[in-house]
């Protein structure tokens, strides 16, 4: 019975480090994502941003289809150029991203932006707040889009120090059940 626990262990030691272990070695391996970024991220009603990436995502000079949601978004223009919602189009520049976006009089909220590549399918997404009226000053820093793989090391950490705790308790208290069957 003693045996059988201690292989128990054992098993889900082995279960859990051959499960964190490509975590781990994968996570310097996979580079960081895309990110979009609103300049600025906080614009008056009637104003303009442009929404750039931090490095290439999309392929070369490929289309990029644009949707928005947001109050009165079917008066948003790019380049200076009214389209509708539906058919906002714009192209990549060396596979990076740099949209001129100018919103309407109207434009109140948060207009949440998807970019997606005509070819190779790349979806990103940035977001936007227009506050106040066009008399009204831009507030605020950057926005806060994609996402931070950075943060879910610590999740990962946190998980490996169960594991571990977990196996040092169950193998101590084996360790004191057969001493104290020996005594």
């Amino acid at each position: 019975m003693k045996t059988t626990i201690l292989r128990a262990i054992a098993a889900l030691s082995i279960a859990a480090a051959a499960v964190l272990a490509p975590t781990a070695a994968n996570a310097s391996t996979y580079p960081d994502p895309v990110v979009v970024v609103a300049t600025p991220p906080v614009i008056p009603a009637g104003g303009q941003t442009v929404f750039t990436t931090n490095r290439p995502a999309l392929q070369g000079d490929e289309d990029v289809v644009i949707s928005v949601t947001g109050a009165n978004a079917n008066g948003i223009a790019l380049a200076s150029v009214v389209q509708t919602n539906t058919s906002l189009r714009s192209k990549a520049v060396n596979g990076s991203l740099r949209v001129p976006v100018t919103f309407p009089q109207n434009a109140s909220g948060r207009y949440d932006f998807t970019f997606t590549g005509a070819r190779s399918g790349t979806v990103l997404r940035g977001s936007v707040t227009v506050t106040g009226s066009p008399s009204s000053p831009a507030k605020g820093g950057l926005a806060v889009t994609g996402f931070d793989a950075g943060n879910t090391t610590g999740i990962w950490l946190a998980d490996a120090g169960l594991v571990v705790a977990g196996t040092a308790v169950a193998v101590g208290a084996t360790v004191r059940r057969r001493r104290a069957t020996r005594s």
